[in-house]
């Protein structure tokens, strides 16, 4: 296989060398001297060099002013592949395969030659340039063929795939203008044309499509066949090939080439028109296709951002508070410690902190402290070796290893035992840790989030928590409100299970009936969100009807009656402890205003709460 460079533009348009293994080295330049002579202000005495390595050519600028171009890409070296542009300045110089067709007639130059030719009658364009034919002489065409463009417009932003969409171009192409083979070639992010679909046989070459691009221009050429490449004026002889560019809003997407047999009729310029309307909206339809999968990208990795947070529903000004708190620490690196009653969402805070922070984009990791033994959670966290221990088959990497550069949530971390503690403690004050049965120091980059629901200064009191490892850990400190301080969102967060339920099981009730609405108001919900998730779950797969009815959520009807009937046996202490519920209710769960308002402490108003809870 040899190949050839041929200057396609200006003074020196149609020259051709042809590229030899005796002779590996080309250059182009200004000067007289270069092999190959531009006649451009903007390029250099020796602007660059086409050389042999390795049995594949090369193009390589050599430090011009100005800079080499190849495929419209700027390059300092590149490999070179036929059809190839190389630009220096506004010249352009082809790299062509000189391969020969079963005649014998040279395929790219007979394309070369045809770049010269007006009509097929000889006469070498003066400026060198491609014949250019304006899309806007002749919209007879146009009118004609409106009912191929009408349904290809209505067509084209209606697919959500890129292969449906260039399928439905082609088909365009071939019913409007009867083309025997079409080709769409798209710019690969190298700069080379790539070819992204076709109809009848498939395309060997992409010149004209690269010179389209190039020239951001619709283009009408012959291409004369053997017989008559020494007789000019035998337009029946000659083939016709057409090339129109896919224009994008900074740089040109592509182009499509279509082509005609020699023996059938030769395109005419209304064809030029027509595929010129179609590539202009297949490029805005491209465009449109990839901005909305762009939007598609970002509102996904913006919900998964969100999606936490989302979760944690309330308007309650306890819930405000614990989300305030989120937005101003998630970005930071700070260990956090999540304290609050089983139920209460710690998990979904840990997320929510993780989804704010540099570290989003890392693994997130979650370890139940509670759900493992001493020996087994020291190996859960930090690995084990094979052979550490009976059962220890294979190497296990701990959980540390696997949120490397993310985020670690350790949760019920008052459950965890001393050892375990003393080896966390090292590795939260930045040193390296080995895996069980190892001697490899590791070092990882972690964030550390922990929640517990148990009071760990009790638990330090008790010597069953490190107090070092306590004031590790709670760099800052969330206190995540149990539901019951929170009544504002309870009819809220109730909603929204029964549309999450109702989105799964595709049916079910589409809200609370009043009976129901005052039984959740009422109750305790010791279980905090959770249980409310559980009875709303319960109701929505037993309970009938457009409405949850109070015996759907199975409450237990002591607590729900209790602050609902008023005896005239009730106790004083049950009426302070309605009255102080009352009072909170009225001030949206605020205890400070609650204590203003009764005219007691905090410590009290805790301590009346706890034994009415007791």
């Amino acid at each position: 296989m040899t190949f050839s460079l041929v200057v396609m533009n200006g003074k020196h348009t149609g020259k051709a060398i042809t590229l030899e293994e005796k002779r590996p080295v080309i250059t182009l330049g200004r000067h007289s001297s270069n092999d190959i002579q531009l006649d451009d202000g903007r390029a250099s005495r020796m602007h660059s060099r086409v050389f042999l390595r390795q049995g594949h050519w090369h193009v390589e600028d050599c430090d011009s002013l100005n800079g080499t171009q190849l495929n419209s890409q700027p390059i300092q070296q590149s490999a070179l592949e036929p059809g190839d542009l190389i630009r220096i300045g506004n010249r352009l110089v082809l790299f062509a395969d000189n391969t020969t067709n079963e005649g014998g007639t040279d395929i790219q130059t007979s394309v070369f030659r045809a770049t010269t030719m007006i009509r097929g009658d000889g006469n070498p364009d003066p400026g060198g340039n491609l014949v250019e034919r304006s899309a806007s002489e002749s919209m007879a065409r146009v009118v004609r063929d409106s009912g191929v463009l009408s349904r290809l417009a209505n067509l084209l932003h209606q697919y959500s795939d890129s292969d449906e969409l260039l399928r439905s171009t082609i088909a365009s192409l071939v019913t409007g203008i009867a083309a025997d083979q079409v080709s769409v070639w798209l710019v690969a992010t190298d700069g080379r044309l790539r070819c992204a679909d076709h109809a009848g046989d498939p395309p060997e070459e992409h010149l004209l499509a690269s010179l389209a691009v190039e020239k951001r221009k619709a283009m009408l050429i012959e291409v004369p066949s053997e017989s008559s490449a020494d007789v000019l004026d035998e337009p029946s002889r000659a083939s016709r090939s057409l090339a129109v560019p896919m224009a994008g809003p900074q740089a040109c997407r592509g182009a499509i080439q279509c082509h005609r047999k020699p023996e059938r009729e030769p395109f005419v310029e209304a064809d030029l028109d027509f595929a010129v309307i179609v590539a202009h909206q297949t490029g805005l339809a491209l465009e449109n296709l990839e901005h909305r999968e762009r939007l598609e990208l970002a509102n996904a990795e913006l919900r998964r951002r969100v999606r936490s947070q989302t979760q944690l529903v309330g308007s309650s000004a306890a819930m405000q508070r614990v989300l305030d708190q989120i937005s101003l620490v998630g970005p930071a690196d700070s260990n956090v410690l999540i304290l609050g009653e089983s139920g209460t969402g710690k998990e979904l805070v840990a997320r929510s902190l993780h989804d704010l922070s540099r570290h989003k984009a890392g693994p997130y990791v979650t370890v139940n402290c509670a759900a493992f033994s001493e020996s087994l959670l020291e190996s859960e966290l930090f690995g084990h070796e094979a052979g550490a221990f009976t059962g220890a088959d294979r190497r296990h990497l701990g959980q540390f290893e696997r949120a490397h550069r993310g985020t670690i949530f350790l949760d019920e971390i008052g459950e965890m035992s001393l050892a375990c503690q003393a080896k966390l403690l090292r590795v939260l004050e930045g040193h390296p840790f080995q895996r069980l049965g190892g001697d490899e120091s590791i070092n990882v980059e972690v964030r550390v989030i922990a929640a517990t629901h148990r009071n760990l200064l009790e638990r330090i009191k008790e010597g069953n928590f490190r107090e070092d490892l306590y004031y590790r850990l709670r760099v800052i400190d969330i206190q995540v409100p149990p539901l019951r301080d929170r009544a504002e969102d309870i009819l809220e967060l109730a909603a929204l299970f029964i549309d999450r339920f109702r989105d799964q099981l595709g049916k079910g009730a589409r809200r609370l009936s009043p009976d129901a609405i005052k039984a959740i108001q009422t109750y305790r919900w010791p279980g905090n969100v959770r249980e409310l998730k559980n009875a709303i779950e319960r109701a929505m797969v037993l309970g009938r009807g457009e409405e949850l009815a109070c015996n759907d959520l199975g409450l237990p009807i002591s607590h729900t009656s209790q602050a609902n009937e008023a005896t005239e046996s009730t106790t004083l202490k049950e009426a302070e402890i309605r009255h102080i519920r009352q009072v909170l209710a009225s001030v949206k769960g605020n205890k400070t205003k609650a204590c203003k308002i009764l005219g007691i402490g905090r410590a009290t108003l805790y301590s009346k709460l706890s034994e009415a809870d007791g």
